[in-house]
């Protein structure tokens, strides 16, 4: 038995795994750059101008999150206070996210999430993506604020009403 080939075969054995996940490690740093690069700041346009058009909704949140190969932004807002209306869309980055040269990706893709289903719908920019966002939170809005207050029960809770309604109408 050679003792020497054999330490010598595990400390190489060890190195290149260490070597590996250095370079896995350097890879998911990577990722998170291009991707922050590529979707964070169209996000956040995306969410200022979301809150330019809804914000001033009782309870209205906008808000981003960063997900590994995206950016989310999602609209939220209560009719009542006890429900929660939520729309959301993706800035993601679907090209080859097995590559080894992030900086050669220049382009992100927008999609609109369909709560109900999970299906993903893409949109061809970021102004289409904003007004899907804003199509389908509406949309939901509006159905959701009829139900409301055509409900004894609820028409007291809920949170935009008349003086609301008046006091933006005076701003405007």
């Amino acid at each position: 038995m050679d003792i020497l080939k054999l330490k010598q075969g595990l400390q190489d054995e060890l190195a290149d795994i260490l070597e590996r996940s250095q370079f896995v490690e350097k890879q998911k740093q990577a990722r998170a750059v291009a991707v922050d690069r590529l979707t964070r700041a169209e996000a956040i346009a995306i969410a200022a101008t979301l809150h330019g058009l809804l914000g001033w909704l009782p309870s209205a949140q906008v808000e981003t999150s960063q997900q590994s190969a995206a950016t989310a932004v999602s609209v939220s807002a209560s009719v009542t206070g006890d429900d929660v209306i939520t729309t959301t869309g993706l800035v993601i980055l679907s090209n080859d996210l097995l590559t080894t040269e992030f900086e050669i990706l220049t382009q992100a893709d927008y999609v609109l999430l369909d709560d109900f289903t999970g299906d993903a719908q893409k949109r061809e920019n970021r102004e289409a993506l904003v007004q899907a966002i804003f199509d389908a939170f509406t949309s939901s809005y509006r159905r959701r604020y009829e139900f409301a207050l055509t409900e004894v029960g609820l028409r007291s809770k809920v949170l935009l009403d008349g003086a609301h309604i008046a006091r933006l109408s005076e701003l405007a």
